[in-house]
C-alpha cells in the first residue's frame, strides 16, 4: 500500500471519533478575517474532513464552496452536518480532480498532509485566478502543530511546518506572499496569484 493509499486509509478510520470541540472556534473566527475573501467568491476548501471550516466560510457570502477530501468517511461527516446549497462535496485527491476557476482556495490544519509541496503549488497556479488567494492556515502554533505529527505513525503521514517565508517559497513563481503569521496562537500563510509575468 502507498503512502496515499495509507493516509486514506488513516483518515478513513480516525473520522468516526474525529470532533469538533469548538476550542479554537475564536480563533478560526481571526484566520477567516485575516484571509480577507472577497464576496461572491468560488472557494475550496481543501482537505475539509468533516467541515470545522465551513460555517466561518459561509459568512463571507460566497458563490460557492468546493469542500474537497480523498477520505470518504471525513466528507460524509462533513455532509451530514452542512446542508447548505452553496456546497459542493468532492471525495478525491485534489491533485487529480478536475476544478472551476477559483478565487481562493483555503487549507485548513490540512497542508503537513501533502507531501510534495511542488506539485500542490503548481496544482493551485492551474485552477486559482490571477490576483487570487491561497490561504495556509492552522488554528494552533507550528511547535503544537509539529509535535503532533512528530513519530506517531509508521508511514510518512505529514512533513512538519517550517517557518512562514520558506513554506510560501514552495509556491514560488506562482503565489507572492502577501501576509503571515507565526505565533503561539496560529499560524498562517496568505498569498496571491501572480499573473504570468510574474506579476501580481
Amino acid at each position: 500500500m502507498d503512502n496515499g493509499s495509507q493516509m486514506k486509509d488513516f483518515f478513513d478510520r480516525l473520522a468516526p471519533t474525529w470532533e469538533d470541540n469548538g476550542e479554537d472556534y475564536g480563533v478560526r473566527e481571526k484566520l477567516v478575517e485575516m484571509m480577507k475573501l472577497p464576496g461572491r467568491a468560488v472557494i475550496a476548501d481543501i482537505g475539509c474532513g468533516k467541515g470545522v471550516m465551513l460555517p466561518h466560510l459561509l459568512e463571507r457570502s460566497p458563490e460557492r464552496i468546493l469542500a474537497i477530501d480523498f477520505s470518504s468517511n471525513m466528507l460524509e461527516g462533513a455532509k451530514r452536518r452542512h446542508k447548505d446549497s452553496r456546497i459542493t462535496f468532492i471525495n478525491d485527491d485534489l491533485l487529480e480532480v478536475d476544478l472551476p476557476a477559483l478565487d481562493a482556495a483555503v487549507l485548513f490544519n490540512g497542508y503537513p498532509h501533502f507531501l510534495d509541496k511542488r506539485a500542490l503549488a503548481a496544482k493551485l497556479a492551474a485552477h486559482v485566478k490571477p490576483g487570487g488567494i491561497v490561504i495556509v492556515a492552522h488554528s494552533k502554533s507550528k511547535k503544537e502543530i509539529n509535535g503532533v505529527h512528530r513519530g506517531a505513525h509508521p508511514f510518512q503521514l505529514s512533513i512538519p511546518l517550517r517557518d512562514t517565508a520558506a513554506e510560501a517559497a514552495e509556491f514560488s513563481p506562482y503565489f507572492q506572499l502577501d501576509q503571515a503569521e507565526d505565533t503561539e496562537e496560529l499560524y498562517f500563510i496568505r498569498m496571491l496569484r501572480a499573473d504570468g509575468n510574474g506579476d501580481k
